[in-house]
């Protein structure tokens, strides 16, 4: 560097501690700013929301909400609102379970799902019920409503109810009164219930609010193909 070039520096550099030291005040953080928006963009896997997109749009929002929420409110912020939807998505499904009916698929020999619908029936005089939830004060009236639908307005009378039990882990009190009352009323339409995949939680609560009691020990059964024999022998005869 030549003596003129260290006057120019020089120079340069006096007048920037002279004029420029406000504007410059700000540059250490501009510079942060810079590499922590550097970081987070490189973070951000675009083929994966796309994924997310294309699989679950609902957890595409919730991600896009998040990230939103991170930008432009805060980092802890960001946070708790993905966790007050996260819950909030997985209250809703509680609240509104999928159901469903099951029926022999005529091809394979093996039992497919169907939604509960209008006219829908597994076989002649037979419905197997699956509720992909645990019963409790808010979804009860589902089980019930869902249950009257398909005795109502199924194509043949119906002799029997196989219940799939294998998501329910618990009965809360408000629900096994509805249970209650939907055994009784099938019951007075001489309709036989039945239990399969039964768990051991499931069970305890069912002994607890006498539904045991009500449908008989010998109809709660732990694999559904045993309680959808037991059935097929009852429509049969």
């Amino acid at each position: 560097m030549t003596q003129r070039a260290q006057v120019v520096f020089a120079g340069v550099t006096v007048c920037v501690l002279l004029a420029l030291t406000g504007p410059l005040a700000w540059l250490p953080q501009c510079v942060l700013a810079s590499v922590v928006f550097c970081v987070a963009a490189g973070m951000v896997d675009v083929a994966a929301l796309n994924s997310i997109r294309r699989e679950s749009p609902g957890e595409f929002w919730l991600a896009l909400v998040t990230a939103v929420t991170v930008v432009g409110v805060g980092v802890e912020q960001g946070i708790f609102i993905a966790i007050a939807l996260s819950l909030f998505r997985h209250v809703r499904h509680s609240y509104k379970p999928h159901t469903m009916v099951l029926r022999p698929d005529t091809a394979t020999g093996t039992m497919e799902v169907e939604p509960v619908r209008a006219g829908i029936q597994t076989e002649p005089g037979l419905i197997v019920y699956r509720f992909s939830s645990d019963l409790f004060y808010a979804n009860c009236q589902r089980f019930a409503q869902d249950i009257t639908l398909l005795v109502d307005t199924a194509p043949q009378p119906v002799h029997c109810l196989v219940v799939d039990c294998s998501a329910i882990t618990d009965i809360d009190y408000s629900a096994a009164r509805v249970v209650h009352d939907v055994l009784e009323r099938l019951k007075a339409e001489r309709i036989q219930v039945f239990f399969g995949r039964v768990l051991p939680y499931a069970l305890a609560d069912m002994e607890r609010h006498h539904i045991a009691e009500a449908v008989g020990q010998q109809n709660i059964f732990e694999q559904l193909h045993v309680a959808l024999a037991a059935a097929r022998r009852i429509t049969a005869g």
